[in-house]
């Protein structure tokens, strides 16, 4: 208590003392800095009156023992000096005195100031001796206390002290004078209390103990006996799965956490080269892993062990592995984590399985795949390259047999010119087909989804369709059922496409009877969508089971007694049943031999109106629009014709000329616009730019010319045999107004040129063909010409198809137009049979009259 007392006493004078030292100091640089504020000026403006002034004030402050003014250079200009005469403590202060004005500070001197501490080492004094008095008689205070509370305190803790002695020799027998109490001691006697009973119930439980003790040891005895057993099945356990380790097609390789080989099966051993006892130990990386990978590996590992990332776990990946012998490999790896015995430890243990053979396999696969898709690929650009090839000659074909249908010819030179007009329009036809198809295989065609009218798709495909069931005298019915949506969304090219394959192929294979076409609504309207059916339904030959199963095939048809029979290409059902796949249907067939077929199929359409019809129709057409017949040209217009085909020249400029219309022609793009350009920009009315030409491509001189502003209204429209998908879109894209596909349909061409000129053009009817010049012996020729093709065909002679078209004028003027009709079409299907037997009727009825 004393020490405390005096290290307290100690620390408060030792406060007191620091405070009183710091109030001093602040009280002296306060005058000190009064004294600079107030002498800043008068030193400034060198007023020594005032300074003295200002120093003499300073003597009535009594704790000032000394006041010294200097200049700045050390001068002392004024000092104050206190009277009294006794040495006193003191501390002293400097201040350098400095004036400023608005711009800059100047020093102008200082003063050195001697402040007293007589008074406040007496107040300290004072301070320090009540402070310590005051200490002294808290401790006496304190010891007093202390005496007498340990004195009653002393006897119950006496009493506690006997009782642990008592309990430390073994006695029970203890009495204690703090029981009952509510304060500490009570509660330590009461916890002696129950120390005391505590002890009394161990020495019962340590009997008790020693009785479970010599129990628990023949226990012991028996568990020890039960674990040596399960032992020895572990172990037992043990090498078995090692032996299925050993015995695995994969490689087990484990590695322990800092990345050393741990497990290493036979099967690692096959594969890698390493044996058991050279590979335990070692690091994997540097084993059996390509130095390329071996810093990713340990990156990986870093982040593993850090929770970053879960890398590789549990997962199947394809790597390369390293050999020992330096041979750089592909495997499967799959690594998983494993607990091990020690706890909070795993390894890691990964299945490895050499890929080489199935890369081999899957690289001979991929090799295949790629050369099966170029040989597709190729197959199909060689089909839309023949398509266009083909398709420029063609239209040289196609366009002088209708010009010369327009010319006058004798009966033979007509019908000639008709069946290559016919037959070119057949192969045009067999074409399209093709390139349908190749563009099927190539996946590149494409169905449009515009506002369409089914009204018109179902009127055309039965004016399409109509003349040849009227050839064959069979009974044809189109029908729309009530209720049937008239306006809807859908590509209507390709729906008709579709019917009209499928119509002509029921006409072609019906003897007798007849055809119907039938579009019925199936459900309801279901947000904004129906459901149509179309069926096309004959009373032909029929099919059998074999039959329809092969129905769809390219290039195929029934059978090979039928495909000579009827002809055909066999193109024209395959492509109709993927264009109603793609329109989102399915063609089914129902047919019974000699029964007839039915050929049926659901799409789905979005519902239209008549507004969004006229909105594609003005898209689609241009704002001119088709110009009624009767109205008159107003002059006679002028076309540019750019084409570098000299047949084809010939066939566009005499089709133009038969309207009435003035024709120039251009040999590439580069000559039209250097025509146009040299001319006055309202010189031609319309341009009909082919899009393949030499030097400049139509292309080309579409953008040249619609980069000059005096021909941003002249109508450009494209010519060319290229009919991909695209290019329609390409050439609107470009400023072209139309698009036309070569062979040009004179038909479509006239429609076209009418809407952009604005003036009405006709068909031009073939002329009929002129009368014989001799006829005087005409019906004898027609009766000698129908024996001689009765005995050909009843023959089956291959002469007899030529043989028909070289005597076709003659017989016509024996037969009726209805024989006639159905002699050609015998003839042309190669139909010998019913060929014969119309001949035999025809020549037993002229006989008979």
């Amino acid at each position: 208590m004393a020490l405390s007392t005096a290290i307290y006493t100690t620390y408060v004078m030792q406060a007191l003392r620091s405070e009183a030292e710091q109030n001093l100091h602040e009280r002296a640089e306060r005058l000190a800095a009064v004294l600079s504020q107030a002498l800043a000026r008068p030193l400034f403006d060198i007023n020594s009156a005032a300074v003295n002034s200002v120093v003499d004030a300073s003597g009535a402050t009594p704790e000032v023992l000394v006041l010294r003014v200097l200049a700045p250079g050390g001068a002392e200009l004024a000092s104050y000096v206190s009277p009294l005469k006794e040495p006193v403590a003191s501390i002293r202060v400097h201040r350098d005195i400095q004036f400023s004005d608005l711009r800059r500070s100047y020093p102008v001197g200082a003063i050195e100031l001697v402040y007293s501490r007589q008074q406040m080492d007496s107040d300290l004094q004072r301070q320090m001796f009540n402070t310590v008095a005051a200490n002294l008689l808290l401790a006496v205070a304190i010891v007093l206390s202390i005496f007498i509370v340990g004195r009653r305190a002393a006897r119950p803790f006496a009493d506690i002290r006997t009782g642990l002695e008592k309990l430390t020799r073994g006695e029970t027998d203890i009495k204690l004078s703090g029981i009952g109490r509510e304060d500490q001691v009570g509660r330590l006697s009461d916890a002696v209390l129950r120390f005391r009973d505590t002890l009394t119930r161990l020495r019962d439980a340590e009997r008790e103990l020693r009785d479970f003790n010599a129990e628990l040891e023949q226990r012991i005895g028996a568990r020890t006996a039960e674990l040596s057993h399960s032992m020895q099945q572990a172990r037992d356990s043990q090498a078995k799965l090692q032996t299925i380790v050993d015995t695995a097609l994969d490689a087990v390789v484990r590695m322990d956490l800092e990345g050393r080989i741990v497990g290493w099966n036979r099967q690692a051993e096959i594969i890698f080269g390493w044996s058991r006892e050279e590979a335990l130990g070692l690091e994997l990386d540097k084993t059996i892993m390509p130095p390329r990978f071996r810093y990713e590996h340990r990156r990986g590992m870093q982040r593993y062990m850090s929770g970053t990332s879960s890398g590789v776990m549990n997962t199947r990946i394809e790597v390369y592995a390293l050999r020992r012998s330096g041979e750089e490999f592909p495997i499967e790896l799959a690594i998983t984590q494993v607990k091990t015995e020690e706890r909070n430890s795993y390894e890691f243990c990964a299945f490895i399985r050499d890929i080489s053979e199935r890369r081999e396999r899957e690289q001979k696969l991929v090799t295949a795949n790629v050369m099966a898709e170029a040989a597709n690929i190729a197959k199909s650009e060689f089909l839309a390259n023949m398509s266009h090839e083909i398709r420029t000659p063609m239209s040289s074909v196609i366009g002088m047999a209708y010009l010369a249908l327009r010319t006058e010819l004798t009966p033979r030179q007509h019908d000639y010119v008709s069946k290559i007009h016919r037959a070119a329009l057949t192969l045009l036809g067999i074409i399209n087909d093709i390139l349908d198809f190749s563009k099927i295989e190539a996946g590149r065609l494409e169905v449009e989804s515009i506002p369409f009218a089914l009204e018109e798709v179902l009127a055309n495909v039965h004016s399409v369709t109509a003349q040849r069931a009227a050839d064959k005298q069979l009974s044809y019915v189109t029908e729309m059922a009530p209720g049937v949506p008239r306006y809807l969304v859908g590509d209507p090219l390709r729906l008709g496409q579709v019917l009209i394959n499928l119509v002509n192929n029921a006409a072609k294979f019906t003897r007798e009877g007849g055809l119907e076409l039938r579009c019925e609504l199936q459900g309801g309207e279901a947000d904004g969508k129906v459901v149509l059916r179309f069926t096309v339904r004959d009373t032909g030959i029929g099919m059998t089971p074999q039959q329809k199963s092969r129905l769809f095939r390219a290039f195929s048809q029934a059978n090979g007694s039928t495909t000579r029979q009827y002809g055909g290409t066999g193109l024209g059902l395959s492509i109709s049943q993927q264009l109603v796949r793609l329109m989102g249907g399915n063609i089914d067939v129902r047919s019974e031999v000699d029964q007839g077929s039915t050929f049926q199929f659901d799409l789905p359409f979005a519902l239209s109106d008549a507004a969004a019809l006229s909105v594609q129709a003005a898209v689609h057409h241009g704002v001119n629009g088709d110009v009624t017949p009767g109205t008159p040209p107003q002059r006679k217009a002028r076309v540019l014709l750019a084409e570098d085909s000299p047949d084809n020249q010939d066939v566009t400029r005499e089709l133009l000329e038969l309207q009435g219309l003035s024709v120039e022609v251009a040999a590439n793009g580069r000559e039209a616009v250097d025509r146009l350009m040299a001319a006055d920009p309202h010189s031609f009315d319309l341009v009909l730019m082919d899009l393949g030409m030499p030097l400049m491509d139509g292309h080309e001189a579409t953008r040249l010319l619609r980069a000059d502003a005096r021909f941003s209204e002249l109508p450009i429209i494209a010519v060319t045999s290229h009919a991909v998908a695209g290019v329609q879109a390409r050439c609107l894209e470009e400023g072209m107004q139309d698009y036309i596909s070569k062979p040009i349909d004179p038909q479509r061409l006239y429609r076209v040129l009418s809407r952009w000129l604005g003036m009405p053009m006709k068909a031009v009817p073939p002329l009929p063909p002129s009368p014989l010049p001799d006829a005087a012996d005409a019906p004898a020729a027609a009766r000698k010409a129908l024996e001689e093709l009765s005995a050909l065909v009843a023959e089956f002679s291959g002469d007899s198809a030529d043989y028909f078209a070289r005597c076709r004028s003659m017989l016509a003027t024996v037969l009726s137009p209805q024989l006639m009709v159905r002699l050609d079409h015998h003839m042309e299907q190669y139909e010998f049979e019913a060929a014969g037997k119309l001949l035999v009727d025809a020549i037993n009825n002229r006989e008979a009259t």
